[in-house]
């Protein structure tokens, strides 16, 4: 082979190695954004802006988050699912994200199982029945009573259509044998402004934005749907207690990364995330200390809890008959 020949040999070796994929001991090779389908100043926005902060500082590069709320989380998924492979673009995904969108809707803009991999899931709350002060009802009995005498007529709010909420609610209907009345609303801080306003009955809420209003009493808390009771309401009473051992409902967020990003990438993101989430201070600062239950599973685990997930999410979303488009 002549010099040029090598030449050419060797510079074409090079430019593949340029372009390859990202190894562990080069990541980061710039600014991380961490993008959360949510308005600034939710749940997902803080433990994200959290996780964030402390990665800047061990990783001794820019860890940013940034807000593309809207469209049930679509718009944030596919903005995270078309973006490079390099672990450098990560979502805070959740469930609509990853689990019930793909029922929900006929045609989704992006794949929830193919255009992503997990990495780390982060923490999960679990949903509480609240009701307002003036509905005249002491506990569940008594709800499941004034709903079976009012049929259709009693009214809880969700924040939109196929959420959660709205799944819990149809849940819960089914298996107290009653009918109510759906008010969707924007968001969880306008259903609790209704609630609390007097405009709906009840809402399904997670656990953190419940905290201030029962505290405060501005609404009552009748159940937890919870396997056991929880830590921030010990005398409330769970839906199994109550029997609705079926009750059971939790939403989960978590970061995952575009398909494709190599594998020493993910462990290392998701070595360095479990790190963080696992000291106290950051515990008591994003996860217990404001209501929420830390996961902290690796990608494995997170994998095998989306596969469960899903199956659990394709039978509430049959059940309850729902489609958005």
């Amino acid at each position: 082979m002549n010099i040029r020949a090598t030449l050419i040999c060797v510079a074409v070796l090079v430019s593949c190695a340029v372009a390859g994929p990202a190894h562990s001991e080069d990541f980061p090779a710039k600014m991380v954004r961490i993008v959360v389908p949510f308005t600034a100043g939710g749940l997902a926005d803080v433990v994200a802006r959290g996780v964030a902060q402390d990665l800047t500082t061990r990783w001794a590069r820019p860890v940013i988050v940034e807000n593309r709320p809207g469209a049930n989380t679509i718009i944030a998924a596919e903005y995270v699912a078309r973006a490079e492979a390099d672990g450098h673009t990560l979502l805070m995904a959740n469930d609509p994200t990853l689990s019930s969108n793909q029922y929900l809707y006929r045609k989704l803009s992006y794949d929830p199982v193919k255009d992503f991999v997990p990495v780390v899931n982060l923490v999960q709350t679990r949903e509480v029945l609240l009701v307002r002060n003036d509905l005249g009802v002491g506990n569940v009995k008594d709800l499941v009573t004034r709903a079976k005498a009012n049929p259709g007529k009693m009214t809880y709010g969700s924040y939109g259509v196929g959420s959660k909420a709205q799944l819990d609610a149809v849940t819960f209907s089914e298996l107290a044998d009653i009918q109510l009345n759906h008010v969707p609303y924007k968001g969880v801080a306008d259903v609790m402004a209704a609630l609390v306003g007097g405009q709906i009955d009840m809402a399904w809420v997670g656990v953190p934005p419940a905290i201030p209003m029962v505290e405060s009493g501005k609404v009552k808390l009748l159940a937890v749907a919870a396997p056991q009771r929880i830590a921030v309401f010990p005398d409330t009473p769970t839906f199994a207690e109550l029997g609705f051992p079926k009750m059971v409902s939790q939403a989960w967020f978590g970061l995952v990364a575009p398909a494709g990003t190599p594998d020493e990438v993910v462990r290392k993101i998701a070595g360095a995330v479990a790190a963080i989430v696992s000291q106290p201070a950051f515990q008591e600062k994003y996860v217990t200390g404001v209501g929420l239950e830390l996961l902290n599973q690796g990608p494995t685990e997170f994998a095998r809890f989306l596969a469960q997930d899903r199956e659990q999410y394709e039978a509430a979303i049959r059940q309850a008959n729902v489609k958005l488009d």
